[in-house]
């Protein structure tokens, strides 16, 4: 576990740096929050493995419960958006960008060119689709309605509705904090 930790450690940190020297903060803050909450995390875990006498049982606890507050601010990152994207704009479907996961898992972030406010933006939206719906639905060049923030125009997403993905990484993310803490609390 706690070369999982450095190792995420690293990534996040990685992350981080590109985060700051491209200056997306401002334009996406709440990711970005998340992103160096993770970081910090994960360097507490490392620097309490390295330090403490036998730290390396305190990774696992603390790992979990870094992993269920990450899932928590995930889910709240879509509910906020749901909250803060109310502006209709008409973009252009670029394509997607894929990520992949475990076993050959993959999910699609669909990205889109709009003009709000008189600044022209090309971003992907935070939330995902199937790859089926957006074949089925999308055709690059073709102009859909998407929903901006206005505090923060590059943030946007496709439809108002609640995602029941969202729900499932609040609800796990409660559950990976709390048995952390119960691991955390029969060591002590």
């Amino acid at each position: 576990m706690t070369i999982i930790i450095y190792i995420l450690t690293i990534l996040f940190g990685i992350i981080c740096f590109k985060i700051v020297k491209t200056k997306r903060c401002k334009v996406m803050p709440l990711i970005c929050s998340i992103m160096f909450i993770s970081f910090i995390g994960c360097v507490i875990i490392s620097a309490l493995s390295l330090i403490l006498p036998y730290g390396e049982i305190w990774a696992y606890p603390l790992g979990v419960m870094i992993l269920g507050l990450i899932l928590i601010l995930v889910g709240a990152n879509d509910l906020y958006s749901l909250l803060c994207c109310r502006e209709k704009v008409d973009g252009v479907y670029c394509g997607y960008n894929t990520y992949y996961g475990g076993n050959g898992i993959s999910t699609q972030s669909p990205v889109f060119e709009y003009t709000y406010n008189g600044t022209h933006y090309h971003e992907q939206t935070a939330q995902t689709v199937s790859y089926k719906r957006l074949n089925r639905d999308m055709m690059q060049g073709n102009i859909y309605n998407i929903y901006v923030d206005p505090r923060h125009p590059a943030v946007f997403i496709l439809t108002q509705k609640i995602n029941i993905a969202t729900i499932i990484s609040i609800i796990f993310g409660f559950g990976f904090f709390t048995f952390g803490i119960d691991i955390l609390l029969t060591f002590l």
